[in-house]
């Protein structure tokens, strides 16, 4: 099969729909990590993630370009496990939050819903927002574009840390492009997609494409027996394309999906203080016999994690003959619900639950030149609007600030905490008996603790980036973008769910007795790009960018300003207000080189990077309560190298591997110290630490393999993706706690393989195994707790175990 023939201008066409099926329709849909190979050229692979088709090749980016395929091929299950093959990116995990995904080290810090996403994830080129709403199925796509560093200028809502830009595959005019996936395997595992085209009429084609997919869960409860991290959602999607061959072409997308799970599943790991100031008030207690196993007794509403989102998005463009004018309007709703018991025991320390419901409305309206010469520019404007009401609880058993607040039988104040919060508990009890003999009240003994938030964001946007071509060899560009962004919050307690005489002591720490305190504020911000890129040769490129990027503030969801002692602050209105945080900035330079080698048969890409982040937005904790927050650090400086290398070895076999190094260092960083200051005596104590749940190192590597037999071909897969052990807190640690437990979560391997024959008459059958060493870890955990404090280690979303299974496809 020959090689893509790039468009002769480096400066290439602007991207539309007709150009874009004219030049994808010669490009196979294959991941540049890994894509299966017939002939000794490897595939080109075309993006748009430059708002031109081009050549992911020649594209001045550290862009990772996964193809529907590939997706299809390695199990794929959600939008997160693009982090798997994707140098630079990390913290895969099993729900629906964004929070553990990290680009360049740089993850989403915000448990409620006062501030944004630092990885912006888009579906077509449309926002797809936060946790509950952006991390949907991955299924009838034509590929994913995984950016990394800042991006303010090629989408229009802005992202700090980089892009996840999901494609799906678009109707073309008088073909099928029928086809039916079908994957059966243990514990249940039944998931079926496929799509298929329609010609409506000469202009007009359609294509309907779902998905449903379902699996029995595989961590017990020890306690109940019941089963966790199982699922079962299904999706639909529309797509009606326009083009009579003139000058407007249109698209039409319209998604719903409905997913039920689990919630995020923690499981104590028996080591450490905490866990054994409980033993010592409640006597043993036993952890689960299996490593994937828990014990805990969960919310009443059991553990879930399920929402349904419905989106609709409309992309116009049109020549003008100079330039085309792109108009994208979008519209999303979803409905969410999310619970979990955090503290992995069988005792309520702390069990979280959230329900939200939100709407978005985006629209951009974008001008892209179409010229051959020496310059070539496109320029964009954009607005959005979202409004999200969201109710939190944080539940917590009334026994436990009996025998661990107040210590031995209810007499007298726990030493360290009547130390280290200040008296705040023993405050609240004395104020509502006058002594520390009290009975627990009604409700079953628990505390529940409700707060309900309501937003009202807007934000716009104008940007313009401009293209040089100073030489055939050399070429360079300059943007800048403006962004403007406002936010109206309003907090308030529902204290007429909580029936605990001890009031609001789990996550709040204040009441709302004249109803809900609110606050607006704004932020504004230019951000700027350079990159100069130099091609010695065709198949040959040298870059270097020089970015800034810019996410704005926004307010805490559990926590009001003026503050006071905790469970002793009556907010009311024109007073008091939802505390806030301020807008983090970065500035990131890299270079980069990317060529194709020995005729096509090899690709290599890598980029060298380093960034110093102001202000980064992290969680940190208040001062004499349990309340998390989020704060603005002072600063942090990354480093870090990210590569990938394809390679056909012959018309049988290629393989891909890539992998990413990353250092950071924080300054400033007092407020997230985790007690630094109290047990070490220093404040300083932790300066220069790097960024937690970090790895060092990460890596890939994919092997494929294609042979022909008889009127078919014999085919398979074999992939592995690694991560380093992280650290689990900012450094250095108390010696105390260091000794009783661990520091960082474990290391990781993850190996699948697919193999199977392959009909030339559109017919395929194969056998999969994933997790194939059955390697046991999670995705994420906490490895130091305080000293007396109730929360224990744990260790987060327990590994799959291995899974074999049977795949049947058809295409047409």
């Amino acid at each position: 099969m020959n090689k893509v023939t790039p468009t002769p201008s480096r400066l290439s066409k602007p991207f539309t729909p007709s150009t874009s099926k004219r030049r994808l329709a010669l490009a196979v849909s294959a991941a540049l990590a890994a894509g299966t190979v017939h002939a000794q050229q490897l595939e080109e692979v075309i993006v748009t993630a430059t708002k031109r088709a081009e050549s992911v090749m020649d594209v001045p980016l550290s862009v990772q370009a996964l193809s529907g395929d590939f997706l299809r091929k390695i199990n794929t299950d959600d939008i997160k496990d693009l982090a798997n093959f994707t140098p630079g990116v990390s913290g895969n995990s099993k729900d629906s939050f964004l929070d553990t995904i990290a680009v360049r080290g740089i993850t989403t810090n915000d448990f409620g819903n006062g501030g944004d996403p630092s990885l912006g994830v888009y579906k077509n080129g449309f926002y797809q927002g936060r946790n509950g709403a952006a991390v949907t199925s991955v299924f009838d796509l034509e590929r994913s574009e995984i950016l990394r560093g800042p991006q303010g200028f090629l989408f229009g809502r802005n992202s700090i840390a980089g892009a996840m830009n999901i494609i799906s595959r678009r109707p073309t005019q008088g073909e099928s492009d029928s086809y039916v996936d079908v994957r059966v395997g243990e514990r249940g595992i039944f998931r079926i997609e496929g799509g298929t085209n329609f010609d409506v009429s000469d202009s007009i084609t359609v294509r309907i494409a779902g998905l449903h997919s379902q699996e029995d869960g595989y961590s017990t409860n020890e306690i109940t027996g019941e089963d966790f991290i199982q699922h079962e959602k299904s999706a639909l999607r529309f797509t009606g394309s326009y083009d009579a061959g003139g000058a407007l072409t249109a698209n039409l997308f319209v998604e719903w999906e409905d997913r039920d799970q689990s919630g995020t599943i923690y499981r104590a790991t028996g080591d450490g203080p905490a866990f054994a100031t409980l033993e010592s008030i409640y006597g043993d207690i036993p952890l689960p016999s299996d490593p994937r196993n828990v014990r805990i007794d969960g919310p009443r509403n059991g553990l879930f994690d399920g929402g349904e989102v419905f989106q609709v998005g409309f992309e116009l463009n049109y020549d003008l003959g100079w330039a085309t004018l792109t108009s994208l309007t979008g519209y999303k709703e979803h409905d969410y619900g999310y619970t979990e018991d955090f503290d992995a025991t069988t005792i309520t320390i702390f069990n979280y639950e959230q329900f939200q419901e939100g709407e978005y409305f985006e629209q951009e309206l974008r001008l892209t030149s179409d010229n051959e010469g020496m310059f070539n520019w496109y320029a964009g404007v954009s607005y959005y609007q979202e409004d999200i009401e969201t109710e939190f609880l944080g539940q917590q058993d009334e026994d436990l600030y009996c025998n661990v607040y107040w210590g031995d039988n209810c007499q007298g104040v726990f030493d360290f905490y009547n130390t280290y919060y200040d008296g705040a508990y023993a405050y609240v009890l004395y104020d509502y008996w006058g002594t520390y003999d009290w009975t627990p009240s009604g409700n079953d003994g628990l505390i529940d603790d409700w707060n309900r938030t309501i937003g009202d964001y807007s934000g716009w946007a104008a940007y313009v980036d401009l293209q040089f071509q100073l030489t055939e060899q050399l070429d360079a560009s300059f943007g800048v973008r403006y962004n403007d962004d406002e936010k109206t919050m309003s907090q308030e307690v529902l204290t007429d769910r909580n029936q605990s005489l001890l009031g609001q002591v789990v996550q709040t720490g204040f009441t709302t007795p004249e109803g809900p305190v609110s606050d607006t504020q704004s932020w504004d911000e230019f951000t700027w790009r350079g990159v100069v890129n130099w091609r010695p040769m065709d198949d040959t490129l040298f870059y270097a960018s020089v970015t800034t990027g810019y996410k704005q503030g926004g307010f805490n969801s559990f926590s009001v300003d003026p503050g006071g002692p905790f469970s002793g602050v009556e907010a009311v209105q024109g007073v008091h207000r939802p505390s806030s945080f301020d807008s983090e900035t970065v500035i990131s330079y890299e270079v980069g080189y990317k060529a194709t080698h020995l005729d096509g048969r090899s690709q290599v890409a890598a980029s060298l990077y380093m960034y110093e982040y102001e202000d980064l937005q992290a969680t940190c904790g208040v001062p004499g309560t349990p309340v998390v927050i989020v704060c603005n650090t002072g600063q942090v400086d990354g480093t870090g190298f990210e590569g990938t290398w394809n390679f056909a070895i012959n018309s049988i076999l290629s393989f891909g591997l890539g992998m990413s190094w990353f250092d950071s260092e924080a300054t400033g960083i007092q407020d997230f110290c985790g007690g630094g200051d109290v047990l070490l005596g220093d404040a300083n104590a932790c300066e220069g630490s790097p960024i937690p749940y970090i790895p060092e190192w990460t890596a890939f590597g994919t092997l494929d393999a294609v042979m022909p037999l008889g009127s078919g071909e014999l085919f398979g897969n074999l992939s592995a993706s690694w991560e380093d052990d992280s650290p689990t807190d900012w450094e250095p640690f108390n010696p105390i706690t260091v000794a009783a437990g661990q520091r960082s979560i474990g290391s990781f391997t993850e190996v699948q393989g697919l193999g199977g024959y392959r009909s030339d008459t559109g017919w395929a059958l194969a056998l999969y195994v994933e997790n194939l060493l059955d390697d046991e870890y999670f995705d994420q955990g906490v490895g130091i707790t305080l000293p007396g404090s109730p929360y224990v280690q744990f260790g987060f979303g327990p590994s799959r175990p291995r899974t074999v299974g049977m795949r049947f496809t058809w295409n047409l």
